[in-house]
């Protein structure tokens, strides 16, 4: 091979034996939009040398050239063979260098238009250029044989931010099989849950103990290419699929895998394929069969939830990039999916003309609740002027829900509404969908069981919220049956085992009612939507209760925090006293199922949208 150098200094050119020693092997246009120049230049004085590319075009009107200089990204390289012929092999050298630089012009570029001048300390080095030539998958890492291999990763990463997903196009990359492939790299998915406009979520193990992958994608037959997942993903241990296969990964290895993979243009049905692109730039397609998610995403959520590892290191990065997101799109695709619904209305007893308030109760799992507070309610006035509306939001319990309904009518003489979508709300849903059918101009939101302590309850908290300013919800004192303390506020704050989330706490809960010191009349940062009460046009004004929480958590504080943003305060009554039939027994912190990551996640969501203001008024 010939070695040269050519130097420029203010005389005229000359030819200098200079110890620095330059080789070009490739000059290459992949996709015709993109150059590639590859080669080595040894200098033992300057390691760190110096690239600049140049472009150098005549102009006819002046006959002169114009030269602009050309960006380009520049990785550095092992060349063993260079460091041998040399005698120089100090482990941090790296002689080799592949240049990558955009190509915007039509033609292909002309070698003698083009001048790559190599800098090494004052000197600088023109290096002569070949003629470029199209270059395929085989050819762009055919000079790559002495690389480390982190290096050739590096290439490709390259590659890829100048030509995006077309680098999985390039034709003539070496093929492998599925079955050449699980020679040294295996993997099994357990669940791919496709969410038609928003995405893919992902689940099961990959071991590649080797780390002979450099990158693992999803491609639609659209071409749509989602992140590499090698980096976009969720790891974690997986000890039974170390066991099933002994000596392909030492112990700290972690096969498991799950990640969410936003796709805005995922289509119902769309054709997927696994794509594996090894360190050595060999590539792997295989096809993958997704699962639409329909409108039970009950059980979706649970697969996105089963390997969530709550409390560990990074478990809020998870949160964040996966988890999160994936549990959002299931939710917002069930609400879009569900379309207008129906509402159907039943009144018992006859309505109440022009009522002063009307009471909201949801009705989920069970129903029997309603017995109780009806005849809790059949001897309190304040039913007379009451519109009591109940939600049912179990499609399940409507054919035995009615006939109770109308057996229960009979035997207490309280008039009632009950209204029925056809289909699950949640919380905040019944308690909105309740609230648009409401006439009064009051509204007071009750838990199917919560029961009054005496009558006349209403009337009394309404008085007494008169003489306070600035009103957004009032509340009352709640306790247990056993007399110990459910609500008399909440609070916010952090539990250590789950960072910067911030919690909701309940003061004084589960200490007796006689040990917690009340005021009749008590500011606090928020209260319970087991029993609130507001003026139905400030509730509108702020859209009620938010529907994006799943399955009933944090909507009441979001909306005393919407209403706290706006200037309103929140008020607990600690000498009104109604009785809350909650389980008592229930530790949120000791319970991991997927109902508790549900939490967690509606934790993390509230903290996203209220963490600002929640630090200024724990202050």
């Amino acid at each position: 091979m010939r070695l040269f150098t050519k130097t420029f200094a203010s005389g005229p050119e000359t030819i200098e034996t200079d110890p620095v020693r330059v080789w070009v092997d490739v000059c290459g246009v992949v996709n015709e939009r993109h150059l590639l120049i590859q080669g080595w230049a040894f200098h033992p004085g300057h390691a760190a040398v110096d690239f600049e590319l140049n472009l150098i075009e005549s102009k006819e009107e002046s006959r002169k050239s114009s030269k602009t200089e050309l960006p380009f990204s520049l990785l550095r390289t092992t060349r063993m063979d260079v460091s041998k012929h040399f005698a120089n092999e100090g482990e941090e050298n790296r002689w080799g260098f592949s240049l990558l630089a955009d190509w915007v012009h039509d033609r292909l570029p002309d070698h003698e238009q083009l001048t790559l001048e190599i800098k090494a300390g004052e000197d600088r080095y023109i290096v002569e250029l070949k003629p470029f030539t199209t270059l395929n998958g085989e050819e762009l890492f055919g000079h790559c044989t002495t690389w480390r291999s982190e290096e050739k990763v590096r290439l490709k990463r390259a590659l890829q931010r100048h030509m995006g997903n077309k680098l999985f196009e390039i034709p003539g990359l070496r093929k492998l099989s599925e079955e050449q492939l699980r020679q040294s790299v295996n993997w099994h998915w357990e669940n791919l849950l496709a969410v038609p406009g928003k995405g893919l979520f992902m689940s099961g193990w990959l071991l590649d103990g080797q780390q002979g992958l450099s990158s693992l994608v999803i491609r639609t037959t659209d071409g749509t290419y989602s992140e590499n997942l090698l980096e976009n993903s969720a790891r974690y241990p997986r000890p039974d699929v170390l066991d099933a296969f002994p000596g392909r990964a030492d112990a700290s290895y972690r096969p498991g895998l799950y990640a969410w993979i936003e796709m805005p243009h995922l289509i119902e049905r769309a054709q997927l394929e696994m794509v594996f692109i090894t360190r050595e730039g060999a590539v792997c397609e295989l096809p993958v069969q997704q699962k639409i998610v329909g409108q039970d995403v009950g059980l979706a959520s649970q697969q996105v939830l089963v390997n969530f590892e709550v409390g560990g290191s990074d478990y809020q990065g998870n949160m964040q990039q996966h988890i999160g997101p994936a549990l959002a799109a299931l939710w917002q695709h069930r609400r879009e999916s569900l379309g207008e619904m129906e509402v159907e209305q039943l009144q018992f007893g006859p309505a109440v003309h022009k009522p002063w308030r009307s009471v909201i109760v949801p009705l989920y799992g069970r129903y029997d609740f309603l017995l109780h507070q009806l005849a809790q309610f059949t001897n309190d006035s304040d039913f007379s002027e009451t519109e009591l509306i109940y939600v049912l939001d179990d499609p399940r319990l409507y054919n035995e829900f009615i006939p109770f309904c109308h057996d229960t009518s009979m035997l207490f003489p309280v008039s009632f509404r009950v209204l029925y979508a056809g289909r699950n709300l949640g919380y905040a849903g019944a308690n909105n969908l309740g609230a648009r059918f409401a006439t009064a101009d009051k509204l007071v939101l009750l838990n199917s069981d919560v029961i009054p302590s005496e009558s006349g309850w209403l009337s009394r908290i309404e008085e007494k919220a008169q003489s306070l300013t600035d009103i957004g919800v009032v509340a009352p004192k709640l306790v247990f049956d056993d007399g110990t303390i459910q609500h008399v506020g909440i609070d916010f704050a952090k539990n250590p085992r789950f960072g910067d989330v911030w919690l909701n706490e309940h003061p004084g809960k589960g200490n007796p009612e006689w040990l917690v010191e009340q005021p009749p009349v008590a500011e606090s940062p928020a209260v319970t939507g087991a029993c609130m009460f507001i003026d139905k046009a400030l509730y509108e004004s702020v859209r009620g209760l938010d529907e994006t929480y799943v399955l009933g958590d944090f909507e009441d504080t979001d909306l005393c925090l919407k209403l706290r943003k706006a200037g309103y305060r929140h008020y607990v009554l600690g000498d009104e006293k109604l009785y809350h039939l909650e389980r008592q027994s229930q530790d949120l912190f000791d319970n991991r199922d997927w109902k508790f990551k549900i939490t967690l996640y509606n934790a993390w969501q509230h903290t996203e949208r209220w963490g600002s203001l929640i630090e200024e008024l724990v202050r």
